[in-house]
């Protein structure tokens, strides 16, 4: 549970910094501590790669 979500957070981290995870986190609206918790949906997994391409401005990994 939560893992790929937690697996994007880092994503953005090592991309970007703390910053990174914060635009994660408005532009979900799920924190990285409720992305612990939070089921790996199809629909979250593609809400946090849809915000992952726009914050790096690269494809979001397939994790």
């Amino acid at each position: 549970m939560a893992e790929r979500l937690l697996q994007y957070y880092k994503y953005v981290a090592d991309e970007i910094g703390v910053d990174g995870k914060m635009k994660l986190a408005m532009e979900t609206k799920v924190s990285s501590m409720s992305a612990a918790t939070a089921p790996d949906s199809p629909e979250n997994i593609a809400l946090f790669k849809k915000a992952v391409e726009k914050i790096t401005g690269k494809p979001a990994p397939n994790l």
